[in-house]
């Protein structure tokens, strides 16, 4: 039998857009109702696109809720070890989140940051992004040829601004407001599949354009959304404030533009 691994250039291929399938598959199951949805191909999980679709294959993968059984399946299958590519980051955390656990019951606490999952997913998958992580109070997306298109930069710049404005509105949550920042950073970075041993688990970026993006978050305010200079070069975008932010580990500071879709207060530690 003919090895069926996919090579480094058919996985080069997929990622930076030349994969007419899964384009097409993602912009079609994106329509259909309800998230969450497969990390790649953007299939439903709930709602009668869901209950639909998994009696023909596309259910969601036990072992790997952020995928359906047939990308998992062909992910394990065929094999993609990824490849260095220009990648987009997201990075959205709730700011305070320690003080607001503090003042919510735990039930309370889980409901509320599901309900950020769930508004920045929608704001990702809207466009055209991949969640790549939701790890307790923040959501990590991935933007590229192959996902998002060439215009992959600004595409996560617009969908950071609707997160922050999606987070800013009133009835965000039951008790208002989400306080969020949010950074934009884009570099190369290795795409491709992750798992122990060899197997193909997951899917996701590493290197350092990865630990930069988190970095700029965690120096975002609520409310702000802080795009790097990079970023902003190739999104095109221009006219905000400018600033320098010191990035731990880092020599020389990064120079980013300051983006404020909504302002909120960010509730303080009780003592």
């Amino acid at each position: 039998m003919a090895d069926q691994r996919l090579t480094a250039e058919q996985v080069r291929s997929a990622l930076m857009g030349e994969h007419a399938r899964l384009l097409l598959r993602r912009r079609v199951f994106r329509r259909l109702p309800s998230p969450p949805r497969c990390k790649l191909c953007a299939v439903p999980f709930a709602g009668i696109g869901g209950l639909v679709l998994r009696h023909v294959g596309f259910a969601r993968s036990p072992g790997n809720p952020s995928l359906c059984t047939k990308c998992l399946g062909k992910l394990r299958k065929q094999g993609m070890s990824g490849v260095e590519i220009p990648v987009t980051l997201l990075f959205s955390d709730v700011r305070g989140s320690t003080a607001l656990g503090e003042q919510m019951r735990p039930t309370d606490f889980h409901a509320f940051l599901e309900r950020f999952y769930r508004l920045a997913s929608e704001a990702i998958i809207g466009h055209d992004g991949l969640v790549d992580k939701v790890v307790g109070d923040e959501v990590v997306a991935l933007f590229f040829g192959g996902i998002s298109g060439p215009n992959h930069a600004a595409a996560a710049v617009a969908a950071a601004i609707d997160v922050a404005e999606r987070a800013a509105r009133p009835d965000a949550t039951p008790s208002g407001p989400i306080p969020v920042g949010t950074a934009v950073h884009t570099g190369e970075a290795f795409v491709g599949g992750t798992g122990p041993g060899g197997t193909i688990e997951d899917f996701t970026a590493l290197g350092d354009v990865v630990n930069t993006a988190a970095r700029l978050a965690a120096a975002a305010q609520a409310g702000e959304v802080i795009v790097s200079a990079a970023v902003a070069d190739a999104a095109g975008s221009e006219g905000f404030e400018r600033r320098t932010v010191e990035i731990r580990g880092r020599v020389e500071p990064i120079e980013v533009l300051i983006l404020r879709p909504g302002a909120i207060d960010v509730p303080t530690k009780t003592t």
